[in-house]
């Protein structure tokens, strides 16, 4: 590990304690207690389903769950308020990842050239490729099979677990590495942040697919597959920390 990547480490590792959802996998109910008593993310969900249980609702109750998001952001869009009066922002307006309310010509060059940068990164392929054959080995062996082997059953949830959450990370570790529209070094920090839930999901889908895969010899060629690009992955994620300079 180069001297640059390892102050980033150092770094993270101290606002981690401090909000430790930005560095999770968001598997709450698997996350140590240590970590879960002071992370606002878990104290939120565990808020919704305390509530629902009080009411004789169901844990997904909607209409509870709007109350209490309601109540939870009130401070947010007061501070988004604030931004809007005071820097002639609109939150509403503009985001990246809504298609309608961008043009993408209109967004200055190095912008657009960064967005490319993420649409046809060898990763962002290569994770959308993953997640594309472990749902479809999913849905053959486990989503809709309920004579799945007990023994198994926590490996398969680790592999539909992060197959979906592998993707979104690195989407958005590649949309943080070398950001051009942010002042400052916070997008790079969060891309490292985020590279390492991937290779958290990577090594645990490995170990579980290795432990599925003697199983399921019908599956043997499509499990390979999936090896083979985790692996690749993994590579490349590594190559890119290492190019931090």
């Amino acid at each position: 590990m180069n001297k640059r990547l390892k102050e980033i480490h150092e770094m993270n590792a101290r606002w981690e304690k401090e909000s430790p959802y930005n560095f999770c996998d968001r598997w709450c109910e698997r996350c140590v207690h240590e970590k879960q008593i002071r992370c606002a993310l878990y104290k939120d969900e565990l808020e919704r389903k305390i509530t629902c249980i009080a009411h004789g609702r169901d844990e997904d109750d909607s209409e509870i769950t709007e109350a209490i998001m309601e109540e939870q952001y009130k401070e947010v869009d007061e501070k988004l308020s604030e931004c809007r009066d005071k820097f002639g922002i609109n939150p509403d307006v503009g985001a990246f990842d809504d298609e309608d309310a961008v043009d993408f010509e209109s967004l200055p060059q190095d912008v657009q050239k960064h967005l490319r940068f993420v649409q046809n990164n060898p990763l962002e392929l290569a994770a959308k490729s993953y997640c594309h054959k472990a749902r479809a080995f999913l849905q053959n062996t486990f989503y809709d099979n309920d004579k799945v082997d007990p023994i198994l059953k926590y490996d398969f949830e680790v592999v539909s677990w992060y197959h979906t959450l592998l993707q979104v990370k690195l989407h958005r570790a590649l949309c943080g590495f070398h950001e051009p529209a942010c002042e400052g070094e916070l997008a790079l920090y969060d891309a490292v942040a985020q590279f390492q839930v991937c290779k958290k999901a990577i090594t645990l889908s490995i170990d579980a697919l290795r432990k599925i895969s003697p199983a399921y010899p019908a599956f043997s060629v499509q499990i390979k597959e999936m090896l083979a690009l985790s692996h690749n992955i993994h590579s490349r994620i590594v190559a890119m920390e290492e190019s931090i300079t």
